[in-house]
């Protein structure tokens, strides 16, 4: 079985619930998106924010099967980083 190792180095989404001052607070985030857009789909925009923990966000999923760090449903890259906006700014197409 696989264990996650793909953290979450930067998240630039101040407005969302999983970032804790640039740092992405969910335990697990899964890359989404649509056409050759690669975003956070666990990005959410609610008037709470997730308590900070010890544990730095990870990917958990990437659903870009045309990305270069994509195997078998999992990011292999070292980290990653998300913009602003949500956007997996690692992402690259093969």
């Amino acid at each position: 079985m696989s264990t996650m190792t793909t953290a979450v180095r930067s998240c630039a989404a101040t407005s969302c619930s999983f970032n804790n001052n640039a740092d992405c607070n969910a335990l697990a985030i899964t890359i989404a998106g649509a056409e050759s857009q690669a975003s956070c789909g666990t990005f959410v925009q609610l008037d709470a924010r997730r308590p900070v923990t010890s544990d730095a966000g990870r990917v958990g999923a990437c659903h870009r099967l045309e990305c270069s760090y994509n195997s078998d449903l999992m990011c292999t890259a070292e980290g990653i980083e998300v913009t602003d906006t949500a956007t997996c700014a690692t992402y690259t197409v093969a």
